[in-house]
């Protein structure tokens, strides 16, 4: 039995990217409170580039007070 889940990119990117639209922060500030050195990796995220890590996952759920499942759209 295979418990291997492949994540889509493109939907968590489009679902962070409709969480950061809804609320009140803005890329740049969203890369301060994340201690990131550029809002840069979250428009990879917003365009299914690349995934944030988990510690970055855990903060993003807390900031827009969804679930983790919530960005991860399984």
């Amino acid at each position: 039995m295979s418990y291997k889940i492949k994540l889509d990119k493109k939907r968590i990117g489009q679902r962070l990217y409709e969480l950061i639209e809804k609320s009140e922060y803005t890329r740049e500030n969203i890369a301060e409170l994340l201690n990131l050195t550029s809002p840069r990796v979250i428009y990879d995220w917003t365009n299914g580039i690349k995934l944030p890590c988990l510690e970055n996952l855990v903060s993003l759920a807390q900031l827009f007070n969804v679930h983790i499942e919530d960005i991860l759209v399984i």
